[in-house]
């Protein structure tokens, strides 16, 4: 059967197809993605081209939504119309999917649904003696502008699947690549999934690649927690070990298959029908995935091995999702500004901002980025674990049983994540913890912890929480008798300690970047904070104890997993990958190490007081 060629414009992109093809199928082999909310089941009739030669008669679907006047207008839906002859169609702007818009979860952002990949339904032409195509030759001729995937397997597969389905198949095309050929018609099932590898947890997001729409997420502990809690601990572990580095490739490629199969059971679909797969994570995260050695990345001046985008089989990194499946790992920005922070920059739209604005992601790693009306200046800085509940006496993620809140009055109120018993305190517990001591007394601005009976005008109650132990000053938050296991919950001296190191890096950070980019922290326009604990942190008690700075409420916005979005984005838009590429060339990256002022900014910063100090 010879093929039809279907012209759009005003694109004037084509494509090849098989009489009896539908215009949306023709639309898609084409690269025009058009509106179909219904998902071209010919319910809603937004899918609306023009056009008149080539197209079979109206259905009654059509003609019931469309009318006689619209009809007799050359107007016809594309899932509905059918392609008996070469047909030259147009697409006026409100079919195209670029209109097709859909919020992403947490942040006021819309996106076109512009998958990397996409499937093609065919109807082929059988071998015949005036058709004596190669299997091959025949599937790539119907798809027109596209390359085969030169693996073996699905050459191998090829000539069953084609027979078998009478030459009624559908192509699997990454970008301008056939990945695999399915028997019948498979078009509704394609998925992709996001991932955020992070440094202590790992976030995978299951999408419907035609819709966008987010049909599960899970997400658990990074593995190589084991190898240590941050960055330079695992660089130091691969470095110094071969079977180290290849043991924390595996434990992350474990960890999210552990997640696909999470994924994939909530929501009903086989992994092998995920064929994208977009990762986000920080420059150490990224080349540990891929099993490459971070060592540059060890010392002076903190060179990674690679920063642009990284694109590899699922096969060949041991995912397990369709075979031919690609992985694309985000570029990174440079030194330990990861993907991850190119995310943020893509889901908080900083770039495109007025004014100075800054964006900071409170983990492990303390990543911030500055931007002045389209400048931008990324960095990142060692906070450590702290807020994560690491190297804190009765530290512990925001799970059931973490103390999350903290209040004083004429006694300590402090809430508990489940409302059962406290069996610790998670970061933005121990924020509040801290700056409510500070408050009364008990803490001062050095960070110094009040002896018992040494603090004045603290109420009786309050000071009675004050001990002193082999283990130096501490407070009780939780009394053992109301505590989980009968350990009381305390905060320590050394505990207050590691959270001013950690606070005093990122605004210490923060601060010497906006005076690289000529503004102040007075000129700052909004200051987003990304990750869990920024969304959950209480911006009065950060705002207290100078980890952010003395800005109003007003201009202080959570903005939850932004790299996560950011990694949605990835995979739901081509046009935000290339987008992502693009902003990764640009930002002007920053190695506070090798800046003189920022020991001194540090230091500065030590104090637990709003900052800068309040005239």
């Amino acid at each position: 059967m010879a093929t039809l060629t279907v012209t759009f414009f005003p694109s004037g992109n084509q494509a090849k197809v098989v009489k009896g093809t539908s215009v949306l199928d023709a639309a898609r082999a084409a690269g025009v993605l058009l509106e179909t909310p219904c998902g071209g089941e010919g319910r809603c009739g937004k899918c609306l081209v023009r056009g008149g030669v080539g197209l079979d008669a109206p259905a009654t679907t059509e003609k019931e939504l469309l009318g006689a006047a619209k009809l007799e207008s050359g107007w016809r839906l594309a899932c509905q119309a059918r392609v008996i002859g070469d047909a030259r169609i147009t697409v006026p702007p409100t079919t195209l999917s670029h209109e097709h818009r859909i919020m992403i979860e947490g942040l006021d952002r819309e996106i076109a649904i512009e998958p990397h990949v996409r499937k093609v339904a065919l109807e082929l032409p059988s071998p015949a003696g005036d058709d004596p195509r190669a299997d091959l030759r025949r599937v790539i001729d119907a798809l027109g502008d596209v390359l085969p995937s030169g693996r073996l397997q699905s050459l191998r597969n090829l000539p069953g699947i084609l027979r078998d389905s009478g030459f009624h198949i559908t192509a699997v095309v990454s970008g301008n690549r056939l990945i695999a050929v399915e028997n019948g018609d498979t078009m509704d099932s394609i998925y992709g999934l996001a991932v955020d590898i992070g440094t202590t947890t790992i976030v995978a997001y299951l999408c419907h690649l035609p819709t966008g729409r987010v049909l599960a997420t899970a997400s658990d502990l990074n593995s190589q927690t084991q190898y240590g809690d941050d960055v330079i601990s695992r660089i130091r572990a691969a470095t110094s070990s071969r079977d180290d580095l290849a043991d924390m490739a595996q434990v992350v490629k474990v960890v999210i298959n552990d997640l696909i199969e999470r994924v994939c059971h909530n929501a009903d679909v086989t992994p092998n029908a995920i064929y994208d797969i977009a990762i986000v994570g920080n420059t150490c995260m990224t080349h540990l995935l891929l099993g490459v050695s971070p060592e540059g990345l060890g010392t002076i001046p903190f060179v990674p091995s690679f920063r642009g985008p990284q694109t590899v089989s699922a096969r060949a990194l041991g995912i397990g999702v369709h075979p031919d499946a690609r992985v694309y790992i985000a570029p990174s920005i440079g030194g330990f500004v990861g993907a991850d922070t190119l995310g943020l920059i893509l889901s908080t739209e900083i770039d495109l901002m007025d004014g100075t604005n800054v964006a900071v992601d409170i983990g492990t790693n303390g990543e911030i980025v500055v931007a002045r009306n389209g400048e931008l200046l990324a960095s990142s800085t060692a906070a450590g674990p702290a807020f994560e509940g690491a190297r804190i006496r009765h530290g512990m993620r925001a799970a059931t049983g973490a103390i999350d809140e903290v209040s004083i009055a004429d006694d300590v109120q402090c809430h508990v994540i489940g409302e059962g018993y406290a069996r610790g305190v998670c970061g933005s517990g121990l924020v509040d913890a801290i700056a409510e001591l500070v408050r009364v007394g008990i803490i001062d601005e050095s960070g110094r912890m009040a002896h018992p009976g040494e603090a004045k005008g603290v109420p009786e109650q309050v000071e009675s929480r004050v001990i002193e132990n082999q283990n130096g000053v501490e407070f009780v938050l939780v009394p053992e008798e109301i505590s989980f296991g009968g350990e009381a919950v305390t905060l320590t001296a050394q505990d207050v300690r590691e959270t001013q190191m950690a606070k005093a890096a990122i605004y210490g950070g923060m601060n010497l970047m906006l005076e690289h980019i000529g503004a102040t922290s007075d000129e700052v326009r909004e200051l987003l904070l990304a990750g869990a604990f920024g969304n959950y942190i209480r911006q009065e008690s950060a705002v207290a104890i100078g980890l952010i700075p003395s800005l109003p409420n007003s201009r202080i916005r959570p903005v939850g997993n932004a790299a996560g979005v950011g990694a949605k984005m990835i995979l739901l838009s081509d046009s935000q990958r290339r987008r992502a590429e693009n902003i990764a060339l640009q930002v002007r990256h920053i190695d506070l190490s090798e800046t003189e002022d920022f020991y001194e900014r540090f230091a500065d910063a030590m104090a637990l007081r709003p900052l800068p100090r309040e005239h």
